[in-house]
């Protein structure tokens, strides 16, 4: 049984654009995120995983080692799986040299593509090198001034919303509750402002 990937996680094709990719952790997000689902067992255990894949996928150069390692992953899989039909045992009938040369060259070692795990290893060693100049190591969330659905915002003089850190109790936050278009709008009772970054429009409501 193959391991679940990012795009498995995700629900979406390996092909996925990155707007198919945005819109699927958008309706996941909307789904399993705790200030959705009041902290229920599977929305705790469902959006780490829904994260860290948009992580990866989300950015073009995680999103291309990621599907480099995966294709490094199919071709050892591939190579030590079409042995396994080799012939063992020498047939009864006749074409004895041609049985000879298949037997030999079932004993022959596998080979393994040494290169292309070395490349992989390296591209993903200068990757947590690189990622590790972003983390402090401290469990505080992460701000990077992108909006999602249930980040926590707040209006700016200019009348654009910006991701903020939530408050400890939950109280008085505007909650993204959706993004749209910018030629769309917002559910009546929520408030709608332009994204900071030029995302669209965010639909911000006030937690309870």
């Amino acid at each position: 049984m193959s391991a679940r990937t990012h795009y498995d996680t995700l629900g979406v094709e390996r092909r996925a654009s990155d707007d198919q990719i945005r819109e699927a952790y958008r309706r996941l997000a909307r789904q399993y995120h705790p200030d959705r689902v009041g902290g229920s067992a599977a929305g705790a255990d469902r959006m780490p995983a829904v994260n860290e894949a948009y992580r990866v996928l989300s950015d073009p150069g995680r999103r291309a080692m990621y599907d480099a390692s995966l294709r490094t992953g199919a071709r050892v899989t591939g190579g030590t799986s079409s042995t396994s039909s080799s012939p063992t045992a020498r047939p009864d009938h006749g074409h004895d040299d041609d049985y000879e040369i298949r037997l030999r060259a079932s004993r022959q070692p596998i080979g393994v593509p040494w290169r292309s795990i070395l490349v992989v290893a390296g591209a993903l060693i200068v990757g947590i090198v690189v990622l590790a100049q972003f983390t402090d190591g401290s469990d505080e969330p992460v701000i990077d001034n992108i909006l999602r659905v249930g980040d926590c915002a707040e209006v700016l003089d200019d009348g654009r919303a910006t991701e903020v850190p939530c408050s400890p109790d939950g109280s008085g936050d505007l909650v993204v509750e959706a993004m749209i278009p910018f030629s769309g709008r917002c559910d009546a009772g929520l408030a709608q402002h332009q994204d900071r970054q030029g995302m669209g429009i965010v639909c911000l409501s006030t937690s309870p």
